[in-house]
């Protein structure tokens, strides 16, 4: 059959045609695929933490804990911790989505979405409950006592892909969806040359991919709700949405604290009230975050040098409360530290303190508090208990103008509790005068009042747990967790984490142990074949092999003449089995260190006994003097206050 001109003409037409739609079809997918890629919730990492608030509600001294909300809408979990001392008793929750939107929700903000109730025990320990939240935002979280309201401001994050992400997805999309097209239209077009249409659509998936994912490590992150920028629900839902102005200064003023409320008597409970105003504008502070577990840390001390370190409920933007009962008449000095959004954490005190008038004075110091301690002029180690409880505390050379590492070992045994994100708060205050009277005014006058933390010793746990009755010392003790009022173990009633092989070579445990590692255990009392130890490891060796110098802490007893280094903090190279706790480490009992959550996990709450005991500090005192230090701790759901009075000599003094 013979062809036609005009059939002639139009193959090359209809190829070139169908090459072109071809080719168009084939880019407008490669850009929708990798640039509008959506949201891939389901396998974002959840964003954010669980969030710890302590509250002096009343009488009762509360840790709030809100676990991460990992889906919206989701369950929101409410856990109350109670301290010993705090008394059982119902409290009202109220969740309200606070956070203005562009688009019409229902309820709308400042209406209560969901309510419910925890009942408190007598016993100390964690209570809970589970509320939903239905968007993502800021939020408030009421809690009513039947007296007070507390209401604590947090903020729900939703589980964002980040534009990398959605150009990685996408890219790898279009390359998984194109290498089939490419292949198909390999096989059956007429010209090969068609197939690289698509292919080259492949290749370009997958290199936008790759080169989203190669630099999205080094892309900043967006200004973050809740922290730099005031939340809403707009920019907690997409933080990538650009904002105008653009700014990259979030810092904001000073906050002013003026107090107000009815006077106070001795002996009578009263409420005093914090007034926070913005020193810029003298508008209401309503943008606090919480810093080490809290919204304000506020830290009285009366005229006897009592320390109370509250935590104020806020009853209205820029308003918060305390309920307080002093013990006795005269001066009370007083400092809040809080930290503002976008900003970093100020130390703000009252003006004056607040005075406090004649009344039924009990003279009472506040629970679970030691008697005070001296140190200085020559004294470095004293002791004293609370609560039954053996407190050591130690210091270094007390000089002014150098670093000055104070350490309190409370108790025996790792047992101590993170408290407010921390294993240990020191407050100190001074220069002061000599006196024991009027102590309030002096540390209201005093030109230096810190606060100072410690996370803890620096060893591992279950690397020096040896004791004399064959049971460890040291472990992660967990209490129970309540959802109704009940008895509770104390945190060291819980079973211990079973100690790592070859680490605990004076174990009693029927737990069948591992065969130890080469050199780490001379005396487990095993069958297990050991293996020659390698030099220097064996802590027990005779041979007059020359030995390498000892790893430190590693062999304090080879009967060698090599020097040895100083023993490993928490190592039991320097172990006293005459000891209060035989086997412990009396050079630098040491203990777990709380380590900072990373990659958005959480911190370990109070129900985490684990820690100590040794607490140390180091704090540069720039001033000789007479200085008031308060050492805190919690164990059994107690605070334990330690006063120290320490005196620090001038630089060059002779010792």
């Amino acid at each position: 059959m013979e062809l036609g001109a005009g059939d002639f003409y139009d193959g090359p037409v209809m190829a070139v045609g169908r090459m072109r739609r071809w080719g168009l079809f084939t880019l407008v997918g490669v850009f929708l695929l990798v640039g509008m890629s959506g949201v891939a919730g389901a396998d974002a990492p959840s964003s954010g933490g669980d969030v710890a608030v302590a509250q002096t509600l009343g009488d009762r001294e509360l840790t709030v804990v809100l676990r991460r909300v990992t889906s919206v809408p989701g369950p929101l979990q409410v856990e109350v911790v109670t301290h010993a001392g705090s008394a059982g008793g119902r409290l009202s929750l109220a969740l309200t989505s606070t956070g203005a939107s562009s688009k019409a929700s229902s309820p709308p903000p400042g209406v209560p979405t969901d309510r419910g109730a925890v009942q408190l025990g007598n016993a100390p320990g964690m209570y809970s409950t589970t509320l939903r939240v239905d968007r993502p935002g800021p939020w408030e979280l009421a809690i009513d006592d039947g007296r007070q309201v507390a209401r604590i401001p947090f903020v729900v994050s939703e589980q964002v892909t980040t534009p990398p992400e959605r150009f990685v997805y996408g890219g790898f999309l279009a390359a998984g969806v194109l290498l089939p097209v490419s292949i198909l239209v390999a096989v059956r077009a007429r010209r090969s040359a068609w197939a690289l249409l698509p292919a080259g659509g492949m290749v370009a998936g997958l290199a936008v991919a790759i080169t989203a994912a190669v630099l999205s490590a080094s892309l900043p992150l967006p200004p973050q709700p809740g922290v730099q920028l005031d939340p809403d629900v707009d920019n907690v839902s997409n933080p990538y949405a650009l904002g105008q102005p653009l700014v990259s200064d979030f810092s904001r003023p000073p906050v002013m604290l003026g107090l107000s409320g009815a006077p106070l008597s001795a002996g009578q409970p009263g409420d005093l009230d914090l007034n926070l105003t913005d020193a810029a504008t003298g508008a209401p502070v309503d943008d606090l975050i919480i810093e080490d577990g809290a919204l304000i840390h506020l830290l009285a001390v009366g005229p006897g040098g009592e320390l109370w370190h509250l935590h104020p409920i806020r009853i209205a933007p820029g308003h918060f409360r305390i309920q307080f009962t002093p013990p006795e008449a005269g001066h009370y000095a007083l400092s809040a530290e809080l930290a503002r959004r976008g900003g970093g954490v100020q130390m703000v005190r009252a003006a004056s303190g607040f005075t406090v008038a004649p009344g039924r004075a009990t003279g009472t110091a506040p629970p679970h508090t030691a008697n005070p301690v001296h140190l200085g002029h020559g004294v470095t180690t004293t002791s004293t208990t609370v609560d039954a409880t053996p407190i050591t505390v130690t210091t270094t050379a007390a000089t002014a103008g150098t670093p000055i590492t104070l350490t309190a070992t409370v108790g025996n045994t790792s047992d101590l509790q993170p408290w407010l994100g921390m294993v240990g708060h020191m407050i100190v205050a001074g220069p002061l005068p000599d006196s024991d009277t009027d102590i309030g005014t002096a540390v209201q006058n005093a030109p230096v009042w810190g606060h100072a933390h410690s996370m803890g010793g620096m060893s591992m746990p279950g690397m020096n747990n040896q004791s004399g009755s064959g049971t460890t010392t040291s472990g992660m003790a967990t209490p129970d967790v309540h959802s109704e009022p009940g008895p509770i173990a104390t945190p060291q009633a819980r079973s211990t984490t079973p100690n790592m092989p070859g680490m605990n070579d004076g174990s009693a445990t029927s737990t069948p142990p591992m065969p130890d590692m080469p050199g780490m255990s001379s005396s487990s009392g095993t069958s297990n074949p050991v293996m020659p130890n390698m030099p220097g490891m064996d802590n027990s060796s005779r041979k007059s092999t020359p030995n390498m110098p000892n790893t430190p802490g590693m062999n304090d007893n080879s009967g060698t003449s090599t020097p040895v280094m100083p023993n490993m903090p928490g190592m039991n190279g320097g172990s006293d089995m005459n000891a209060p706790n035989p086997g412990m480490n009396t050079a630098n009992p040491g203990g777990a260190m709380l380590m900072f959550p990373v990659n958005g996990d959480s911190a370990p709450d109070e129900t985490v006994a684990a820690y100590g005991p040794a607490v140390p500090f180091t704090f540069t005192f720039l001033a000789p003097g007479h200085y008031r230090v308060w050492i805190q701790v919690e164990r059994n759901y107690s605070v334990i206050t330690i006063p120290v009075v320490l005196d620090v000599e001038p630089s060059g003094a002779s010792r």
